[in-house]
Protein backbone atom coordinates (compact mmCIF):
# COMPACT_ATOMS: atom_id res chain seq x y z
CA UNK A 1 0.00 0.00 0.00
CA UNK A 2 0.95 3.66 -0.48
CA UNK A 3 0.01 6.03 1.77
CA UNK A 4 -1.25 9.70 0.71
CA UNK A 5 -1.02 12.01 3.49
CA UNK A 6 -3.44 14.72 2.97
CA UNK A 7 -1.85 17.94 5.50
CA UNK A 8 1.97 18.36 5.68
CA UNK A 9 1.62 20.09 9.57
CA UNK A 10 2.83 18.94 12.28
CA UNK A 11 1.11 15.37 12.37
CA UNK A 12 1.06 15.06 8.33
CA UNK A 13 4.68 15.74 8.22
CA UNK A 14 5.96 13.45 11.75
CA UNK A 15 3.62 10.58 10.00
CA UNK A 16 5.23 11.22 6.42
CA UNK A 17 8.73 11.79 7.54
CA UNK A 18 8.86 8.29 9.11
CA UNK A 19 7.11 6.35 6.43
CA UNK A 20 9.67 8.18 4.05
CA UNK A 21 12.90 6.59 6.64
CA UNK A 22 11.23 3.31 7.02
CA UNK A 23 8.92 1.92 4.65
CA UNK A 24 9.06 0.29 1.65
CA UNK A 25 6.74 2.29 -0.02
CA UNK A 26 7.44 5.74 0.84
CA UNK A 27 4.36 8.26 1.06
CA UNK A 28 3.26 11.07 -0.67
CA UNK A 29 2.86 14.34 1.43
CA UNK A 30 0.13 16.51 0.30
CA UNK A 31 1.02 20.28 0.78
CA UNK A 32 0.23 23.82 -0.38
CA UNK A 33 1.99 27.04 -1.41
CA UNK A 34 5.23 27.46 0.44
CA UNK A 35 5.11 24.70 2.80
CA UNK A 36 5.10 22.53 -0.55
CA UNK A 37 7.90 24.58 -2.15
CA UNK A 38 9.75 23.92 1.28
CA UNK A 39 9.38 20.32 1.51
CA UNK A 40 10.23 20.04 -1.79
CA UNK A 41 13.71 21.94 -1.65
CA UNK A 42 14.52 20.63 1.74
CA UNK A 43 12.60 17.89 2.56
CA UNK A 44 11.56 17.42 5.98
CA UNK A 45 13.62 17.21 9.34
CA UNK A 46 12.83 15.28 12.01
CA UNK A 47 13.69 15.81 15.75
CA UNK A 48 13.27 13.73 18.63
CA UNK A 49 14.87 13.30 21.79
CA UNK A 50 17.01 10.47 20.72
CA UNK A 51 17.31 11.25 16.57
CA UNK A 52 17.57 14.77 13.85
CA UNK A 53 17.43 13.90 10.38
CA UNK A 54 16.15 15.24 7.16
CA UNK A 55 14.58 12.42 4.35
CA UNK A 56 13.64 13.50 1.27
CA UNK A 57 9.37 12.77 0.87
CA UNK A 58 7.31 13.21 -2.42
CA UNK A 59 5.11 16.11 -2.63
CA UNK A 60 2.12 17.09 -4.47
CA UNK A 61 -0.51 19.88 -4.00
CA UNK A 62 -3.15 18.61 -5.96
CA UNK A 63 -4.67 15.04 -6.60
CA UNK A 64 -3.61 15.05 -10.48
CA UNK A 65 -0.04 15.47 -9.18
CA UNK A 66 -0.46 12.10 -7.12
CA UNK A 67 -1.83 9.80 -10.17
CA UNK A 68 -4.24 7.59 -7.45
CA UNK A 69 -3.64 4.10 -7.69
CA UNK A 70 -6.40 1.03 -6.53
CA UNK A 71 -3.91 -0.05 -3.80
CA UNK A 72 -3.17 3.96 -2.34
CA UNK A 73 -5.26 4.81 1.13
CA UNK A 74 -5.70 8.90 2.00
CA UNK A 75 -4.56 9.55 5.45
CA UNK A 76 -6.07 12.76 6.33
CA UNK A 77 -4.02 15.26 8.42
CA UNK A 78 -5.46 18.59 8.03
CA UNK A 79 -7.35 20.62 10.91
CA UNK A 80 -11.07 19.74 11.18
CA UNK A 81 -11.81 22.94 9.98
CA UNK A 82 -10.12 22.05 6.73
CA UNK A 83 -11.36 18.16 6.06
CA UNK A 84 -14.33 19.11 4.22
CA UNK A 85 -12.66 20.95 1.72
CA UNK A 86 -9.59 18.19 1.43
CA UNK A 87 -11.96 15.59 1.22
CA UNK A 88 -13.83 17.24 -1.65
CA UNK A 89 -11.07 17.81 -3.50
CA UNK A 90 -9.80 14.42 -3.34
CA UNK A 91 -13.44 12.09 -3.75
CA UNK A 92 -13.49 12.91 -7.33
CA UNK A 93 -10.16 11.82 -8.13
CA UNK A 94 -9.67 9.54 -10.95
CA UNK A 95 -8.26 6.20 -9.66
CA UNK A 96 -5.64 4.10 -11.88
CA UNK A 97 -5.38 0.34 -12.24
CA UNK A 98 -2.09 -1.21 -12.94
CA UNK A 99 -2.42 -0.43 -16.59
CA UNK A 100 -2.83 3.38 -16.45
CA UNK A 101 -6.35 2.76 -17.21
CA UNK A 102 -8.88 4.51 -14.80
CA UNK A 103 -11.33 2.37 -12.78
CA UNK A 104 -13.15 4.99 -10.70
CA UNK A 105 -12.96 7.92 -8.09
CA UNK A 106 -10.94 7.98 -4.96
CA UNK A 107 -14.49 8.71 -3.08
CA UNK A 108 -15.99 4.95 -4.48
CA UNK A 109 -12.74 3.11 -4.37
CA UNK A 110 -10.44 3.79 -1.81
CA UNK A 111 -10.02 3.88 2.23
CA UNK A 112 -9.74 7.21 4.15
CA UNK A 113 -8.25 7.24 7.64
CA UNK A 114 -9.34 10.46 9.60
CA UNK A 115 -6.63 11.78 11.49
CA UNK A 116 -7.58 14.32 13.13
CA UNK A 117 -8.58 15.80 16.47
CA UNK A 118 -12.73 15.99 17.32
CA UNK A 119 -15.36 13.29 16.15
CA UNK A 120 -16.35 15.36 13.31
CA UNK A 121 -14.08 14.17 10.27
CA UNK A 122 -15.61 10.63 10.52
CA UNK A 123 -19.23 12.09 9.78
CA UNK A 124 -17.74 14.80 6.81
CA UNK A 125 -15.99 11.78 5.08
CA UNK A 126 -18.81 9.78 4.95
CA UNK A 127 -20.23 12.03 2.51
CA UNK A 128 -18.16 11.42 0.21
CA UNK A 129 -16.12 7.99 0.82
CA UNK A 130 -17.30 4.45 0.65
CA UNK A 131 -15.20 3.51 3.23
CA UNK A 132 -14.23 5.69 6.30
CA UNK A 133 -11.51 4.40 9.03
CA UNK A 134 -11.24 6.90 12.30
CA UNK A 135 -8.06 7.24 13.33
CA UNK A 136 -7.67 8.92 17.34
CA UNK A 137 -3.99 10.51 17.55
CA UNK A 138 -1.54 11.17 20.17
CA UNK A 139 1.20 12.23 18.83
CA UNK A 140 2.72 15.28 20.90
CA UNK A 141 4.77 17.16 17.63
CA UNK A 142 5.08 20.94 16.84
CA UNK A 143 5.70 22.41 13.36
CA UNK A 144 6.43 25.67 13.39
CA UNK A 145 8.87 25.77 10.21
CA UNK A 146 7.10 24.40 6.89
CA UNK A 147 9.71 21.96 6.84
CA UNK A 148 10.31 20.53 9.95
CA UNK A 149 8.56 18.64 12.89
CA UNK A 150 9.68 18.63 16.68
CA UNK A 151 7.96 15.68 18.55
CA UNK A 152 9.27 15.26 22.07
CA UNK A 153 8.92 11.63 23.02
CA UNK A 154 10.97 8.44 21.52
CA UNK A 155 11.62 6.04 20.27
CA UNK A 156 7.82 5.90 19.06
CA UNK A 157 6.64 9.22 17.88
CA UNK A 158 2.61 8.61 19.11
CA UNK A 159 0.06 6.34 19.42
CA UNK A 160 -2.60 5.95 16.54
CA UNK A 161 -6.04 3.75 17.18
CA UNK A 162 -7.89 2.52 14.20
CA UNK A 163 -11.72 1.21 13.31
CA UNK A 164 -13.78 1.31 10.39
CA UNK A 165 -16.68 3.58 10.64
CA UNK A 166 -19.48 2.95 11.26
CA UNK A 167 -17.89 0.37 13.59
CA UNK A 168 -17.49 -3.30 12.79
CA UNK A 169 -14.95 -5.87 13.67
CA UNK A 170 -11.19 -5.18 12.66
CA UNK A 171 -9.78 -8.69 12.94
CA UNK A 172 -10.47 -9.45 9.24
CA UNK A 173 -10.26 -5.57 7.80
CA UNK A 174 -7.04 -6.00 5.58
CA UNK A 175 -6.82 -2.08 5.79
CA UNK A 176 -6.55 -2.07 9.29
CA UNK A 177 -4.06 -4.89 9.21
CA UNK A 178 -1.55 -3.23 6.38
CA UNK A 179 -1.79 0.18 8.19
CA UNK A 180 -0.94 -1.37 11.52
CA UNK A 181 2.25 -3.22 10.49
CA UNK A 182 3.28 -0.62 7.79
CA UNK A 183 3.38 2.34 10.89
CA UNK A 184 4.56 0.03 13.38
CA UNK A 185 7.58 -1.08 11.33
CA UNK A 186 7.86 2.51 11.01
CA UNK A 187 8.14 3.53 14.55
CA UNK A 188 4.64 4.36 15.52
CA UNK A 189 2.55 2.71 18.01
CA UNK A 190 -0.83 1.30 15.98
CA UNK A 191 -4.04 -0.32 17.84
CA UNK A 192 -6.76 -1.86 15.79
CA UNK A 193 -10.41 -1.15 17.50
CA UNK A 194 -13.82 -1.96 16.89
CA UNK A 195 -15.15 1.50 18.97
CA UNK A 196 -12.63 3.39 17.91
CA UNK A 197 -15.35 6.88 18.62
CA UNK A 198 -14.90 5.18 21.75
CA UNK A 199 -11.20 6.16 21.93
CA UNK A 200 -12.27 9.87 20.27
CA UNK A 201 -14.96 10.71 22.84
CA UNK A 202 -12.31 10.01 25.52
CA UNK A 203 -9.23 11.83 23.62
CA UNK A 204 -11.61 15.14 23.08
CA UNK A 205 -11.88 15.28 26.44
CA UNK A 206 -8.39 16.24 26.98
CA UNK A 207 -8.23 18.13 23.55
CA UNK A 208 -10.67 20.88 25.31
CA UNK A 209 -7.59 22.28 27.31
CA UNK A 210 -6.26 22.89 23.29
CA UNK A 211 -8.13 26.51 23.24
CA UNK A 212 -6.70 26.92 26.97
CA UNK A 213 -3.77 26.66 26.07
CA UNK A 214 -4.06 28.53 22.74
CA UNK A 215 -5.10 31.91 24.87
CA UNK A 216 -2.94 31.68 27.67
CA UNK A 217 0.15 29.91 26.91
CA UNK A 218 1.98 26.39 27.47
CA UNK A 219 1.86 26.84 30.60
CA UNK A 220 -0.55 24.31 31.95
CA UNK A 221 -0.01 24.62 35.54
CA UNK A 222 -1.15 27.77 35.71
CA UNK A 223 -4.60 27.13 34.98
CA UNK A 224 -5.07 23.50 35.56
CA UNK A 225 -8.48 24.40 37.01
CA UNK A 226 -9.65 25.92 34.38
CA UNK A 227 -8.98 22.61 32.62
CA UNK A 228 -10.82 20.64 34.97
CA UNK A 229 -13.94 23.06 34.83
CA UNK A 230 -13.76 22.37 30.92
CA UNK A 231 -13.66 18.75 31.48
CA UNK A 232 -16.18 17.72 33.97
CA UNK A 233 -18.72 20.17 32.37
CA UNK A 234 -18.06 18.04 29.06
CA UNK A 235 -18.47 14.76 31.09
CA UNK A 236 -22.19 16.45 32.34
CA UNK A 237 -22.42 16.52 28.58
CA UNK A 238 -21.76 13.25 27.38
CA UNK A 239 -24.08 11.72 30.59
CA UNK A 240 -26.93 13.45 29.20
CA UNK A 241 -26.46 12.86 25.79
CA UNK A 242 -25.25 9.31 26.17
CA UNK A 243 -22.17 9.16 24.54
CA UNK A 244 -19.52 6.74 25.61
CA UNK A 245 -16.32 6.95 25.35
CA UNK A 246 -13.63 4.41 27.58
CA UNK A 247 -12.70 5.12 30.74
CA UNK A 248 -9.66 7.31 31.73
CA UNK A 249 -8.30 4.37 33.12
CA UNK A 250 -7.89 2.51 29.77
CA UNK A 251 -6.27 5.46 28.13
CA UNK A 252 -3.88 5.63 31.26
CA UNK A 253 -2.91 1.71 30.82
CA UNK A 254 -2.78 2.11 26.55
CA UNK A 255 -0.16 5.20 26.68
CA UNK A 256 1.54 4.01 29.73
CA UNK A 257 4.81 5.35 29.83
CA UNK A 258 5.08 6.06 26.22
CA UNK A 259 4.46 9.60 26.90
CA UNK A 260 6.97 11.50 28.62
CA UNK A 261 8.34 14.00 27.19
CA UNK A 262 11.91 15.18 26.98
CA UNK A 263 14.09 17.75 25.68
CA UNK A 264 14.98 17.69 22.34
CA UNK A 265 18.67 18.55 21.48
CA UNK A 266 19.16 21.88 19.98
CA UNK A 267 15.26 23.32 20.42
CA UNK A 268 14.45 26.12 22.66
CA UNK A 269 11.12 27.42 21.54
CA UNK A 270 8.03 26.22 23.35
CA UNK A 271 6.09 23.32 22.32
CA UNK A 272 2.40 23.56 22.69
CA UNK A 273 -0.34 21.77 20.88
CA UNK A 274 -2.49 22.03 17.73
CA UNK A 275 -4.46 24.81 18.87
CA UNK A 276 -1.55 26.70 20.08
CA UNK A 277 0.67 26.40 16.83
CA UNK A 278 -2.56 27.28 14.90
CA UNK A 279 -2.36 30.82 16.72
CA UNK A 280 1.41 30.56 16.95
CA UNK A 281 1.60 30.70 13.13
CA UNK A 282 -1.11 32.98 12.83
CA UNK A 283 -3.07 30.95 10.21
CA UNK A 284 -6.68 32.99 11.10
CA UNK A 285 -8.60 29.55 11.59
CA UNK A 286 -8.72 27.16 14.93
CA UNK A 287 -10.22 23.98 15.76
CA UNK A 288 -11.71 24.44 18.89
CA UNK A 289 -15.28 25.00 17.14
CA UNK A 290 -14.62 21.11 16.91
CA UNK A 291 -13.43 20.45 20.38
CA UNK A 292 -15.14 22.79 22.56
CA UNK A 293 -17.63 23.38 20.20
CA UNK A 294 -18.53 19.92 19.86
CA UNK A 295 -19.17 19.63 23.53
CA UNK A 296 -21.63 23.12 22.89
CA UNK A 297 -23.51 21.36 19.76
CA UNK A 298 -23.70 18.16 22.14
CA UNK A 299 -25.14 20.11 25.40
CA UNK A 300 -27.92 21.78 23.14
CA UNK A 301 -29.00 19.07 20.98
CA UNK A 302 -29.64 17.18 24.53
CA UNK A 303 -31.15 20.31 25.60
CA UNK A 304 -28.91 21.38 28.21
CA UNK A 305 -25.83 23.85 28.25
CA UNK A 306 -22.45 24.01 28.34
CA UNK A 307 -21.15 27.69 29.14
CA UNK A 308 -17.79 27.30 29.50
CA UNK A 309 -16.86 25.14 26.77
CA UNK A 310 -18.74 27.76 24.62
CA UNK A 311 -16.81 30.81 26.04
CA UNK A 312 -13.86 29.16 25.63
CA UNK A 313 -14.80 28.31 21.63
CA UNK A 314 -15.76 31.89 21.18
CA UNK A 315 -12.36 33.12 22.75
CA UNK A 316 -10.13 31.23 20.35
CA UNK A 317 -12.35 31.57 17.49
CA UNK A 318 -11.69 35.53 18.19
CA UNK A 319 -8.35 35.26 18.78
CA UNK A 320 -7.65 33.77 15.66
CA UNK A 321 -9.79 35.94 13.48
CA UNK A 322 -8.13 38.63 15.47
CA UNK A 323 -4.40 37.30 14.68
CA UNK A 324 -3.77 37.17 19.05
CA UNK A 325 -0.66 35.43 19.98
CA UNK A 326 -1.05 33.03 23.62
CA UNK A 327 -0.90 34.80 26.10
CA UNK A 328 -3.59 37.77 24.81
CA UNK A 329 -5.79 36.61 27.81
CA UNK A 330 -5.03 36.13 31.31
CA UNK A 331 -5.93 32.78 33.81
CA UNK A 332 -7.68 35.40 35.83
CA UNK A 333 -9.92 36.78 33.00
CA UNK A 334 -11.40 33.59 32.29
CA UNK A 335 -11.67 32.34 35.75
CA UNK A 336 -13.95 35.67 36.36
CA UNK A 337 -15.83 34.72 33.18
CA UNK A 338 -16.31 31.07 34.46
CA UNK A 339 -17.31 32.51 37.39
CA UNK A 340 -19.79 34.74 36.22
CA UNK A 341 -21.52 31.66 33.76
CA UNK A 342 -21.69 29.53 37.24
CA UNK A 343 -23.46 32.44 38.75
CA UNK A 344 -25.99 33.29 36.25
CA UNK A 345 -26.76 29.45 36.20
CA UNK A 346 -27.35 29.49 40.17
CA UNK A 347 -29.31 32.21 39.51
Amino acid sequence: MRYVIIGAGSIGGALAARLARHSPNPPVLVARGARAAALRDRGIRLRTPDEDVTVPVAVVEAPDEAALRDDDVLVLTTKTQQADEALRTWADAPVHDAGGTVIGTAGDLLPVCTALNGVESERIALRYFERVYGVCVWLPAVSLDPAEVVVSIAPTIGILTIGAYPARPVDDDRVVAAFAADFRASGVDVYPEADVMGWKYQKLLSNLANGLQALLGPDGASWRDLASALREEALGVYAAAGVQAVSDATEKARRGDTFRSRPVPGVEHELGGSSWQSLVRGSGSIETDYLNGEIALLARSAGTHAPRNALVQHLARVAARDHLQPGAVTPDEIRSRFATLAAGVAA
